[in-house]
């Protein structure tokens, strides 16, 4: 089998070819296009099979990770959406929970809902908690409504009603009114795209799918369409924000809300798979790309899922998702003095065009990755083999003249703008670990994205990490990591089940109709019976919480020992139990897994020519200066050869600052462990 992961970051596409017939792995980086992502894709496909002395039609699978409904939220770029609303349900997104993060604020700001008031529409109707009829539908009403809202432009329009998941007859209705009378605007109910119990989440989830799906589902049908006509004949699979990987038809319309985390989930299955080779399972996953950084962590080889989640804008959404922390500071991002006069670094970055001024593409503001050229840390004669050319002259002036502003030298600002990434970095990392009472001392710390190596040692520095592992092809993490992913669909059901007085028979029924339904996914999909699998949770709160807690299950398993894991789980997360307390189920969960055939990735390779002896002056802070600094290429080094600090460490897809006190050895499986030299 022959497949390519392919991962759109903000600066470069980064590809991975796997051919499991001979174990060859190639690989290829090339510029990212934001305006048109699906030409870069496109040509750093054909540059890869061609490379590999292959055609398109050789592929069997090509697997891609996204960030185009990432950058959709956090820019707030949303398509323009309308919504329909059953009786008294109008203002549910607008009103929200009323939680505010500094409740005594008087000044508050009110959050703008993702659809404004006058693209809200309420109609009669309604559905009682039992899934009853209380009021019937008013058609005539629904139909006003739609031409009303085709009037003002909306692209897509969302259906929200009271107590749908219980009985989705007036949803569904309306959403059939929609395609009958406006076939071109996208609609979505949300009985279809979340089963939860709480209103508001399910209504600003069912927003964030309309607001999404015209701009995605575009996007995936001209990728799909363009790849058929370069000949690729294989299917294309697209990450999800679990972790888990889909057919682009299960990628698009009720399912456009899954792709939020489609990128930065990659690196953490790539940090998985890294780490297993080296025997290591409690790890921090570091992607730093040319835009942002993303955090994950992995504790025992797991990593961390939540089924629900905040966008930037503070709503809600429910959705499978690994637990990740995403912060404003990458390669591009650009250097800047507030109005205090202190230094700041991001969240506004050069992305590819017109990228860092060292990349001579336009760019004039001056970047991280215009400080690390100044201090000589990357290599000036250019990154990618050689084939994206450096000029330090001009990141030198350009640094130069943000150092003026303070009455730095430009190594020193230099070396501050480094620092003021590194100290937003260690924070996200803080905060992440702080989540989980996770203590960093026990964990390893995994290196990913282009810029992953350059700070990475650092950080373990600073925060008493003992350990770096720098994968084989740290920059291309992602893509790896899509390569390793799972087929994977998540279903549940709603349940109020006191757990004193529990209902077995019912819990036995949910789960078994839930199993059904995802091996049925799955086998349409074409994963054999033999590597199909499905994972059990409940969800369960205290009597009279709104929130609740995710508690993984097996099928039959005794009720007393669920909800024991319960009340841990309670505990830790919350630091504080109430055993004596009542408690509810009030969510049944099923996770399908489909496995690969063949998941495993061959180690690394040299995909630069190998260099003796090369040194060049590099500044590091701990010597005050530059340093005559070797320069080794990275896998010219053999199982068990130990490189001792300071030294840089080159490949085509990263570069590794090692820090004087620290070493590197490279173990069998082409992975290198960095630590600290004890005295």
């Amino acid at each position: 089998m022959r497949r390519i992961g392919v991962d759109t970051g903000g600066t470069f596409t980064d590809c991975v070819l796997v051919d499991d017939e001979t174990g060859r792995v190639v690989v290829e980086k090339v510029p990212s296009q934001p305006a048109n992502p699906e030409k870069a894709i496109l040509n750093g496909l054909l540059r890869l099979v061609a490379q590999a002395g292959l055609q398109p039609g050789d592929i069997d699978a090509v697997i891609h990770g996204t960030t185009i409904a990432t950058n959709i939220v956090i820019e707030g770029t949303y398509a323009r959406a309308g919504v329909i609303a059953t009786s008294g349900c109008r203002d549910v997104l607008e009103i929200g929970t009323q939680q505010r993060y500094q409740p005594y604020d008087l000044l508050h700001a009110p959050k703008v809902p993702l659809v404004p008031r006058d693209l809200r529409i309420e109609v009669a109707g309604r559905i009682a908690a039992d899934g009853t009829e209380v009021m019937p539908l008013d058609e005539e009403a629904v139909g006003a409504a739609i031409r009303k809202l085709e009037a003002a432009g909306v692209r897509s329009i969302a259906v929200t009603g009271l107590f749908s998941y219980e009985n989705p007859a007036h949803e569904r209705r309306i959403a059939e009114l929609v395609r009958e009378m406006v076939p071109g605007i996208y609609v979505v109910a949300s009985s279809d795209v979340s089963r939860e119990v709480r209103e508001y989440p399910r209504f600003a989830t069912t927003a964030v799918n309309a607001t999404l799906a015209p701009l995605l589902d575009p996007y995936i049908r001209q990728l799909k369409a363009e790849l058929e006509a370069e000949g690729f004949k294989g299917e294309l699979y697209v990450m999800q924000s679990s972790g888990g990987i889909a057919t682009a038809a299960r990628s698009m319309g009720e399912k456009a809300h899954h792709l939020v985390l489609s990128g930065p989930a990659a690196g953490i299955i790539g940090g998985i798979y890294a780490s297993e080779l080296s025997g290591l399972g409690n790890l921090v996953t570091l992607d730093i790309g040319g835009t942002s950084a993303d955090i994950g962590i992995v504790a025992n080889g797991i990593p961390r899922i939540r089924f629900d989640m905040q966008l930037p804008n503070g709503v809600p959404v429910q959705v499978p998702n690994l637990e990740i922390e995403t912060i404003g500071a990458g390669g591009g991002s650009i250097a800047w003095i507030d109005g205090g006069g202190a230094l700041r670094v991001g969240p506004q970055s050069a992305g590819a065009r017109p990228g860092p001024v060292a990349f001579r593409l336009g760019g004039d503001k001056p970047t991280v990755t215009d400080a690390q050229v100044v201090l000589r840390r990357l290599n000036p004669g250019g990154l990618l083999g050689g084939n994206l050319k450096l000029d330090r002259d001009a990141a030198y002036v350009a640094i130069a003249a943000l150092a003026k502003e303070l009455g730095l030298t430009p190594e020193k600002m230099a070396l501050g703008i480094v620092a003021v990434m590194e100290a937003n970095m260690a924070g996200a990392i803080m905060r992440s670990a702080a989540r989980h009472g996770d203590d960093l001392r026990d964990f390893t710390l995994v290196a990913a994205g282009g810029a992953g190596g350059l700070s990475v040692v650092s950080l373990a520095k600073a925060l008493d990490i003992p350990r770096v592992l720098i994968p084989p092809h740290p920059g291309l993490l992602s893509a790896a990591g899509l390569l390793t992913s799972d087929l994977r669909h998540d279903l549940s059901a709603p349940v109020m089940i006191d757990t004193a007085s529990p209902d077995l028979a019912l819990i036995e029924r949910v789960q078994g109709e839930l199993e059904a339904r995802v091996q049925g996914d799955l086998e349409v999909d074409g994963v054999p019976v033999t590597l199909r699998g499905a994972e059990h949770s409940v969800e369960i709160r205290y009597v009279g919480q709104e929130y609740s807690v995710n508690v993984a299950t097996a099928r039959g398993e005794g009720l007393s020992a669920i909800i024991a894991r319960f009340h841990e789980s309670h505990e830790r997360i919350y630091g504080h139990s109430a055993p004596d307390a009542p408690s509810e189920i009030v969510s049944i969960r099923v996770s399908g897994r489909g496995g690969s055939a063949s998941s495993d990735l061959p180690s690394g390779a040299s995909l630069l020519a190998a260099r003796v002896g090369e040194t060049r002056e590099v500044w590091f802070d701990e010597a005050g200066g530059y340093v005559t600094t070797p320069v080794i290429e990275r896998f010219s080094l053999r199982p068990g050869d130990v490189v001792t600090g300071p030294a840089i460490i080159e490949q085509l897809d990263t570069t590794v600052v090692l820090l004087p006190g620290w070493r590197a050895f490279s173990n069998e499986q082409s992975c290198l462990i960095i630590e600290e030299v004890k005295s």
